[in-house]
């Protein structure tokens, strides 16, 4: 069969428009012309951690219900040999730092024991003076556990206590040592025992309360240092706070 050059043409003219039909409609069916979807979200979860350092701050509040051992004099020239002897009560303020670590504590604390009286009765009269006392104590506690936010704790400590003796008064006995008021203080080793709870009020705070036995030595004083007070002791009833630093 033979075709005409026009009807050829036509042909081509025919053919060329069905083809660009077609790949029009093929390319409105591409996925690339489909909308662009947003690339997918990564999340990366945290889990928050509580950081604490373990460090802590501490402060105390007390009063001592304090004892003596026996008196004595080296001198009965200068200070009447005692027969009985009393030392008043006192109040008690301490400061201290520390560290915890899960359940044990250790801290380093100082005290201040107010000035009490001393009383001494001896054949024929009686006499007085004034105890004060410094403590530095090095501590550890052992927690027993936390129940409705009381944790229950003992403890121990061992370090230094500064006695002074001061104010010293006979007023049955002749001058020029009826009085003194030279203070005579003392270094001995102390140590102490305690026991207490402590209940959390906020987050970083815990309130204190305890009782603790101290051993503070012996003390002297009077006329030429001849008075001897031993086994100075104290039963403390304590309040305090502790604020847990972050």
């Amino acid at each position: 069969m033979r075709f005409s050059s026009s009807t050829l043409r036509t042909v081509l003219i025919v053919g060329a428009a069905v083809g660009c039909h077609g790949a029009a409609a093929i390319a409105a069916d591409f996925p690339g012309n489909l909308p662009t979807l947003p690339p997918p979200t990564l999340e990366r979860s945290f889990e928050r951690v509580e950081f604490s350092s373990g460090w802590y701050l501490r402060g105390d509040l007390g009063y001592r219900f304090q004892h003596t051992g026996s008196s004595s004099s080296g001198d009965v020239a200068l200070v009447p040999d005692p027969t009985s002897s009393k030392l008043d009560n006192a109040f008690v303020f301490g400061l201290g730092a520390g560290i915890k670590r899960d359940w044990l504590r250790f801290d380093i604390t100082g005290d201040y024991g107010w000035r009490s009286k001393y009383r001494a009765e001896y054949t024929g009269g009686e006499f007085s003076g004034k105890v004060e006392s410094f403590t530095v104590l090095g501590n550890a506690y052992a927690d027993l556990g936390t129940w409705y936010g009381l944790t229950p704790y003992v403890g121990a400590g061992i370090g230094g206590a500064n006695v002074i003796f001061s104010s010293y008064e006979n007023p049955g006995a002749v001058a020029p040592i009826a009085s003194t008021a030279v203070p005579v203080s003392r270094w001995n080793l102390a140590w102490a025992v305690t026991a207490g709870v402590s209940y959390s009020v906020a987050r970083n705070v815990l309130l204190d309360f305890g009782y603790r036995h101290v051993n503070l030595g012996d003390v002297s004083g009077g006329p030429s240092e001849q008075l001897t007070v031993k086994k100075l002791t104290g039963d403390e009833i304590r309040i305090g706070f502790r604020y847990l630093i972050d």
